[in-house]
């Protein structure tokens, strides 16, 4: 006590030089710390950047020809699917009104015709149309006005032809009735879009869900053909279709049968076999149901498809040029 009384400053210094010390050592640690932070964050950038490096193909003759030998793959897949989906024949529309006009009052007539005189292996078999009935282009038979937009006129002359094609394959499975023909609308009223739907029952609009189109690449042309007959006439109709010498796929099928209406679902298990492959889920799904109920064979049941014209509309130069 005397000593610390005796010297105030020494032990004064003694206390500060202390504090100091211990100062000195906590930032010492927290350097270090610190240090040893910025060290390990700079081995893993050098990680980093030698992975980049090592992942970075250099331009060597060997990795330019597997370059080039990938992009000829691509492009011969790209090319072999473009040539599935535009096989079978195509539609050359006209662009003259009053030519595909009159080619639609003819094709009403025709198949007017067809029905009422349709024979099958045991004779005569006329098939049941309802009276007035003009095939998809109800709008024909009740004005005679010839279209003038050229777009108008050129969807109307593909419509018939396409619709010429799903008849004529109709007629040769023998169905015992058409009840309905639809089509989309070909022409466009700016301000009242669902005008020509409600004032032409031959109009339907197809829902976006169950199109295959895809903007800037595959366009589609939609229909509905109901008719009533035996299974084996849908059946037969499907095969048909399936030997795709048009690019037409159906993308649903109701079936309504006597004191029972049944939806095609598309949620079962696919199954391997050719139908499925053309036509999707929605065939493997009325297979199961068929199966199930083998008696409808024997029935009349009505089948409503929904079927779509594909065109390919994706410029060959696009693969090319992004390749």
């Amino acid at each position: 006590m005397e000593f610390s009384k005796n010297h105030p400053l020494f032990l004064t210094a003694v206390s500060v030089s202390g504090l100091a010390l211990i100062a000195g050592l906590i930032f010492t640690i927290i350097a270090i710390l610190d240090l040893g932070k910025a060290s390990k964050a700079a081995e893993k950038s050098e990680i980093n950047f030698t992975k980049l490096i090592n992942a970075t193909p250099t331009p060597s003759d060997s990795n330019v020809a597997i370059s080039n030998t990938n992009v000829l793959e691509l492009s011969d897949k790209l090319a072999t699917m473009r040539e599935e989906l535009e096989r079978g024949t195509k539609v050359n529309p006209s662009l003259d009104g009053v030519q595909v006009t009159a080619g639609i009052q003819q094709f009403i007539s025709k198949f007017k015709s067809l029905a009422a005189n349709h024979e099958n292996e045991n004779g005569p078999a006329e098939i049941n149309i309802p009276e007035g009935f003009a095939f998809g282009f109800d709008r024909f038979k009740l004005e005679s006005t010839v279209p003038e937009d050229p777009s108008e006129i050129a969807l109307l002359d593909k419509q018939r032809d396409i619709l010429d094609f799903l008849l004529s394959e109709l007629f040769i499975t023998n169905p015992q009735g058409i009840t309905a023909v639809k089509r989309e609308v070909a022409r466009t009223i700016v301000g009242e879009e669902d005008f020509s739907i409600s004032d032409d029952p031959s109009i339907f609009k197809i829902s976006s869900s169950v199109s295959s189109s895809v903007e800037g690449a595959i366009d589609t042309i939609a229909f509905e053909i109901s008719f009533t007959g035996k299974t084996q006439s849908l059946r037969e109709y499907l095969n048909r279709l399936a030997q795709f010498e048009r690019p037409i796929v159906v993308r649903s099928i109701n079936v309504s049968r006597p004191n029972e209406s049944v939806k095609v679902k598309k949620n079962e298990k696919p199954k391997k076999s050719r139908l499925l492959a053309s036509f999707g889920k929605e065939i493997e799904s009325l297979e199961d149901d068929l199966r199930k109920d083998p008696v409808v064979t024997d029935n009349v049941s009505e089948f409503s498809l929904t079927l779509e014209y594909i065109e390919v509309v994706l410029p060959e130069e696009t693969n090319q040029s992004e390749s």
